[in-house]
């Protein structure tokens, strides 16, 4: 069997999965992309980074820019946003090892090489006080930001892969940073893609 080449992360909305990329990229010595790809997209399409995450959001909410786009641009424009990133997730992968958080790069990469595909989730009270703390959402908010993130995050996997987005078959580990914190989640990975190697 190969050796796992790639970590592609999927997680909750301050749950800490970008932490955990970051750091497990270090204890493995191999970079992390993460907002890079929509930089990169953004760079390739000739439109503004923001707009990028527009056409993310337009997957969950379809009727939000028809007041400013027809629908087949929106569609044409979708298509075209996932396609860059698809391209820039398996440059990066081509590359060498490398650590991926989100753009549903576990499985845009399942039949290139060969990728440890994980979920970081985390209890309500972590996720809520990392909200709070790291960022700056109001406390009787943050319930609501991160059912909206999730949902987000959720749906865009969703339409792009047929897969469930929550659900444990979509990946190869579900860890949760409640229990094992930032550096016992990035260790376990590490772990993984080590065991790998023999």
């Amino acid at each position: 069997m190969s050796r796992i080449n790639v970590v592609a992360i999927e997680r909750q909305y301050c749950s800490g999965g970008s932490q955990i990329g970051k750091r497990t990229a270090e204890l493995l010595g191999v970079p992390c992309y993460d907002h890079e790809i929509v930089v990169q997209a953004a760079q390739r399409l000739g439109i503004p980074a923001e707009e990028i995450r527009q056409y993310e959001e337009w997957v969950r909410n379809p009727l939000k820019f028809q007041f400013h786009l027809k629908r087949d641009r929106q569609l044409d424009m979708y298509e075209k946003v996932f396609a860059a990133e698809t391209e820039i997730i398996a440059e990066y992968a081509r590359k060498g090892p490398c650590v991926i958080v989100g753009r549903c790069a576990g499985y845009i990469l399942k039949n290139l090489t060969r990728t440890l595909r994980v979920y970081i989730y985390a209890d309500p009270e972590g996720r809520r006080a990392r909200a709070v703390d790291e960022h700056d959402i109001p406390f009787d908010k943050a319930d609501d930001v991160l059912r909206q993130y999730d949902k987000k995050r959720g749906d865009y996997f969703n339409v792009n892969t047929r897969q469930n987005w929550s659900s444990m078959q979509s990946y190869d580990i579900c860890l949760s940073s409640s229990t094992l914190g930032i550096e016992g989640c990035a260790k376990t990975i590490r772990d993984m893609v080590k065991a790998s190697e023999g």
